[in-house]
């Protein structure tokens, strides 16, 4: 069988003898004998090409899309239903921070789990039922009377969380053609920060009406119904994961080919809107397992089939590991840890019932001294702080959704990144305008920028028999910094207020400087190996 790659005119060839790859006028075309084309074998990554990047996958991008938005919905619902539930659950002040990270530890315990899990049963069975079940006892939360009960709630329901809240983004990439994979995780990390500005405006709206309705000693208040709001969608999008494929990544990886490749003849059929038949790849090709060692100017790349998950710990992906891993601890430190603790913050600024005047230390330490006296259990949240809140997140989104959508590459979007948000954190601190300050604080929010880049480096730097693995580890190491910044914020804004800020920006500008490590943006021409690009 000859096989020649050329452009064609498809008005001058039978559609039986050509095959479309992307949108792009390159065919693929073969001897055909008695009018049948004979078609051919290849691997799974010019296989992706043929099949195109289209409709198909704009649909799964949404379906992932709104299954990492549910996840971070309840995620940092917290920051919204704690300091509205303090007086019911009788939540003290030092233990906010701790009380706020809690869906973050099972996480955290959690990760390496979920992604063996993700590598060896598959990508879709494991993100539904983590959905459903999170999204269930994330339900019974609400229906907590005590601060022990909501905790443990939320700490079961965590367990289960890790997968939808990082899975997603190995299963959107193992769905396009490798040059599609940047340019897709980024835009939808784009939009995910978008989609968090519902998470204030959600609870403007539950928590701006205040009412109550009691069942004996149950009383049901607007925190509670927030509290269902955020963990419901996590069971809607499990209706969407139904009607998903497997990836065919996994599906090779585990010797499935028949499986794999009919996943890609239904990729390529919506994309193309032409019938499976027209797909002219009959086969997919299998290497076996070997390895073999490919050197290239600043790097050497060693090829691993069937890698298993130790291989993480080994050259060339513990460096890779380590890297990422810190410069996602630093990330989420923020964006999950201290982030959380903005709108308790923040509206203390707005409700200071002494001061007008001062940084967000003054109000921090002015309502550590009144907290002292007995007085009635306050657990509103001013309109001052929603409004700063909702237009801050929506003003951010939007910067970070065009920063994604920009020509820059990834190391230099991680190093504007944590620069900005270094100075943000700075000013927070010593800023004695209350807008400026809260908006400042606000922008601690844009580290969302960083979860993109910093994910699309871990798809492309280990290969697919690790990458589940290695996503979750990564995450992992996000989600332990949440919890550390959690803590570490609700404990030093009351015992050292100006040094938490400033010890923050510090660790800001070190991951600023370490983003430096990072592979080149094209780097990985001649790092290219089967499962994975060190692009």
């Amino acid at each position: 069988m000859s096989q020649v790659r050329t452009d064609i005119n498809m008005n001058k060839t039978s559609k039986n003898e050509v095959c479309l790859m992307d949108n792009f006028k390159k065919y693929y075309t073969v001897d055909a004998k008695g009018g049948n084309a004979e078609y051919f074998e290849t691997d799974l990554e010019e296989a992706l090409d043929v099949a195109g990047a289209g409709k198909y996958q704009v649909y799964h991008c949404i379906l992932m899309l709104a299954t990492l938005s549910s996840a971070l919905l309840e995620i940092i619902g917290n920051a919204f239903i704690l300091p509205a539930a303090a007086c019911d659950l009788n939540l003290p002040d030092h233990l906010r921070g701790i009380v706020t990270s809690v869906p973050n530890l099972g996480v955290i315990l959690t990760a390496p789990a979920w992604g063996w899990a993700a590598d060896s049963l598959g990508r879709k069975p494991v993100l539904l039922a983590s959905c459903v079940i999170s999204g269930a006892i994330g339900l019974a939360a609400a229906f907590a009377t005590t601060l022990s009960g909501y905790a443990i709630c939320k700490f079961l329901a965590s367990l289960f969380l890790s997968c939808p809240s990082s899975l997603g983004w190995a299963y959107i990439g193992e769905m396009l053609p490798r040059r599609r994979r940047d340019a897709a995780v980024l835009i939808c990390n784009g939009f995910l920060m978008l989609s968090s500005t519902l998470s204030p405006v959600i609870a403007w709206g539950i928590l701006s009406h205040e009412w109550r309705c009691s069942d004996g000693s149950f009383v049901i208040r607007p925190w509670r119904l927030l509290t269902i709001t955020y963990a419901l969608p996590l069971l809607l999008v499990g209706l969407g994961i139904v009607q998903a494929d497997e990836s065919p990544k996994f599906l090779v990886a585990k010797g499935k080919k028949r499986q794999a490749l009919a996943v890609l003849k239904k990729i390529y059929a919506v994309n193309s809107g032409l019938s499976e038949d027209h797909y002219c790849v009959t086969s997919l090709r299998d290497d076996g397992k070997r390895m073999t060692s490919e050197t290239g100017p600043g790097c050497v790349v060693t090829k691993w089939r069937g890698d298993s998950t130790l291989s993480l710990l080994r050259p060339p992906h513990l460096k890779w590991l380590a890297l990422t891993g810190f410069l996602m601890f630093g990330l989420f430190s923020l964006l999950n840890g201290l982030f959380l603790l903005a709108p308790d913050t923040i509206n203390k600024i707005f409700t200071s019932p002494i001061i007008d005047e001062g940084n967000i230390c003054v109000f921090i330490g002015q309502s550590n001294d009144t907290a002292v006296i007995s007085e009635p259990c306050v657990d509103t949240i001013s309109h001052a702080t929603f409004l700063i809140m909702v237009v801050t997140t929506l003003v951010y989104s939007v910067v970070v959704l065009l920063a994604c959508l920009s020509p820059l590459n990834k190391k230099t979007l991680l190093i504007s990144m944590f620069t900005t948000v270094g100075v943000a954190c700075l000013m927070s601190g010593l800023q004695e305008n209350k807008m400026v300050a809260g908006a400042a604080m606000s922008a601690m929010q844009l580290t969302a920028l960083g979860i993109g880049p910093l994910t699309a480096y871990t798809v492309h730097l280990f290969p697919t028999t690790l990458r589940g693995t290695a996503v979750g580890a990564v995450l992992m190491f996000g989600r332990l910094g949440s919890v550390v910044g959690a803590s570490a914020a609700g404990y030093f804004l009351a015992a050292a207020c100006a040094g938490t800020f400033y010890g923050f920006s510090a660790l800001l500008f070190l991951c600023a400087a370490l983003s430096f490590l990072l592979p080149k943006h094209h780097s990985s021409a001649s790092c290219d190996y089967e499962d994975a690009d060190t692009r």
